[in-house]
């Protein structure tokens, strides 16, 4: 049996697998783009000398490997425990082991990275609504975090006393921050830490303003006041945005996956099908073309949903 066919299905999932980063890398971009100028706006003027003198922290670096998929588990809620790899890994490959048996190898080789990807979707769609919704938490997080400086407690203290309130997802985010403050570490510092381990853009920003706010004083109730008010018009653009753009968006996901994955289908059940076409000289040129042209047409819509 020809290993082309199958080279043509692996790159397939591939280049599916490569288009949901993609998006994803996009979106979170997009994000960070939105903060910055925020920062841009809000802290200016008599925190710009302040910003300036303050030691360097480094902004979160988001990065793949080992480290992306510890924040990818954590932002899903998801403990990395041996159920959780025995389901993950274990049952893709006991259903490829069965559609090998059943099906044949070709389905085998076909269902195992099907199965793979669809996997790390569910777990990467987990953690984007988690993601979302801790996002909608922090400014009602940030009111209480301001009425409580108003009344005269200190921002460290403050933090402390509001952080318990917050229900999940983003009381398990600040809970490891205030775990880490109870340990010696400053609330700026910890902040900061805890924001690279979630992917968490916006609490970044919370932590350029606390660490001002420890270091040179100043009104940091009026600065997180309207970093909430920022956050709840920058989600509601969000949401505007989404709906508007939905319809698109959703035309690009069914014209971009459909082929690939009927392709699928057609290697899981009907493999003879595909195997004497790709004999076939004419056939074999009717998939290589075929494969160039989902190429580019999922790169095409990718970059119409972008820009959306």
């Amino acid at each position: 049996m020809s290993a082309a066919p199958l080279a043509i299905a692996a790159i397939a999932l591939l280049l599916l697998a490569a288009g949901l980063w993609l998006w994803s890398w996009s979106r979170e971009r997009e994000r960070r783009q939105a903060t910055a100028s925020f920062v841009e706006r809000q802290i200016a003027g008599q925190w710009q000398a302040a910003q300036a003198s303050a030691p360097a922290g480094g902004a979160p670096v988001w990065r793949l490997g080992t480290q992306g998929w510890a924040r990818l588990l954590r932002r899903a809620g998801v403990s990395p425990t041996p159920g959780f790899y025995c389901m993950v890994l274990g049952l893709p490959l006991l259903l490829a082991l069965l559609a090998f048996l059943l099906l044949g190898p070709v389905a085998g080789v076909v269902t195992l990275p099907v199965l793979l990807v669809l996997s790390y979707f569910r777990l990467w769609w987990k953690a984007e609504k988690r993601y979302r919704r801790m996002v909608e938490q922090l400014p009602v997080f940030l009111d209480s975090l301001v009425r409580l400086i108003t009344i005269g407690n200190s921002l460290g203290s403050a933090f402390q006393a509001a952080a318990p309130e917050v229900d999940e997802p983003l009381q398990e985010v600040l809970g490891r921050v205030a775990s880490l403050t109870r340990s010696g570490k400053e609330l700026d510092a910890a902040l900061r830490q805890v924001s690279a381990q979630y992917g968490l853009h916006e609490l970044y920003l919370v932590a350029a303003v606390v660490g001002v706010a420890l270091r040179f004083g100043g009104r940091s109730d009026q600065v997180l006041e309207r970093m909430a008010a920022f956050m709840r018009d920058l989600q509601q653009a969000r949401q505007e945005l989404v709906a508007l753009s939905a319809e698109i968006r959703l035309s690009a996901w069914i014209l971009a996956l459909l082929p690939v994955g009927i392709a699928a289908f057609i290697l899981v059940f009907n493999n003879d099908l595909f195997m004497n076409m790709w004999r076939d000289p004419v056939g074999s040129k009717m998939l290589l073309g075929a494969l160039a042209l989902q190429i580019a047409g999922s790169y095409w819509l990718y970059r119409m949903a972008k820009s959306i």
